[in-house]
């Protein structure tokens, strides 16, 4: 996942926020996430590139997972792992070929999915997770989603169209579906990175998170 390199106030995130943020969503995606890599075939795989690799959780859990080259980039250089197989450069801009790709809330940070995925020279995409900004809900409705929205900076559509996407840009869906998850409190890490005033009572939220795997028709 990628969030925009400045916060409200326009200054850098700070990084221990960010891993924070990063690995509350690994937990609480863990169970999603073992049913995904289940249906992969890590094990006849040379090759794996994740996009927007973050803080390396789910790149380290890949390593342990199959014996191919895994290579993860993220723009964010400070947010990377000093470890071999992370590196720093732009993945919106190059895509590294692999066997399978396989992304976590990364589709938010990409301005045209249909012509990156066209650009992506992989047999095998798997989406982990990817947020439906556009269906959150929240009780009572506050207007968080919306601001929310509006002060990412970033594109926000994209987690309920990837099917499209996908087809599109000439891969066959093999499996996939959304995960609605239950009510709960929103991580004030989250908020406090994007929104300056907060109400007094937060609303509970609730954040579909879609998942999927495509498979490149053969032309």
């Amino acid at each position: 996942m990628r969030i925009r390199t400045a916060n409200h106030a326009g200054t850098q995130p700070d990084r221990e926020q960010l891993r924070r943020i990063y690995a509350r969503q690994f937990r609480e995606t863990a169970q999603l996430r073992r049913h995904v890599l289940s249906l992969l075939p890590l094990h006849h795989a040379q090759t794996v590139f994740e996009p927007g690799c973050g803080s390396g959780l789910l790149g380290r859990q890949l390593k342990t997972l199959t014996d191919a080259s895994y290579t993860g980039m993220d723009i964010d250089g400070d947010i990377l792992p000093e470890e071999d197989g992370f590196e720093q450069g732009d993945a919106v801009k190059r895509p590294l070929s692999a066997s399978i790709c396989i992304s976590s809330f990364f589709f938010s940070s990409v301005k045209d999915p249909v012509r990156w995925l066209k650009k992506a020279r992989t047999n095998l995409f798997a989406v982990v997770a990817e947020y439906d900004y556009q269906a959150v809900t929240e009780e009572p409705d506050a207007g968080i989603i919306t601001r929310l929205r509006d002060s990412m900076g970033l594109h926000t559509c994209h987690g309920g169209r990837l099917d499209s996407y996908f087809l599109k840009a000439g891969f066959q869906k093999l499996h996939g579906g959304t995960v609605t998850g239950i009510p709960c409190e929103p991580d004030m890490d989250f908020l406090h990175m994007h929104l300056k005033d907060l109400p007094e009572k937060l609303p509970l939220m609730v954040w579909p998170v879609v998942w999927g795997i495509w498979k490149k028709n053969r032309r």
